[in-house]
């Protein structure tokens, strides 16, 4: 377990790397979009990993309905689907 510097929870090893993934994902897009190059791709695994997470987070947040049609029917889909 990894004990989180607040709140008085904790996650597991692997939760909190995959977590880290995903801020490591999203900042890489936001550094190579500030200085106008291209994302690079993140290892499959790394992806795959992150993927997931906000995928999970924009069907809690959106509905599963919206996430479906947002990655299926570009003209049923909602105009927006963040999961963060």
């Amino acid at each position: 377990m990894v004990q989180l510097p607040f709140g008085p929870w904790a996650l597991t090893l692997d939760d909190y790397l995959v977590t880290r993934l995903l801020e490591l994902a999203v900042h890489c897009d936001d550094l190579a979009g500030s200085i106008g190059v291209r994302t690079p791709e993140l290892p499959p695994a790394w992806f795959d990993a992150a993927a997931g997470v906000l995928c999970h987070l924009a069907a809690r947040r959106h509905g599963q309905p919206a996430l479906i049609r947002a990655l299926s029917r570009a003209e049923r889909a909602p105009e927006t689907i963040t999961g963060l």
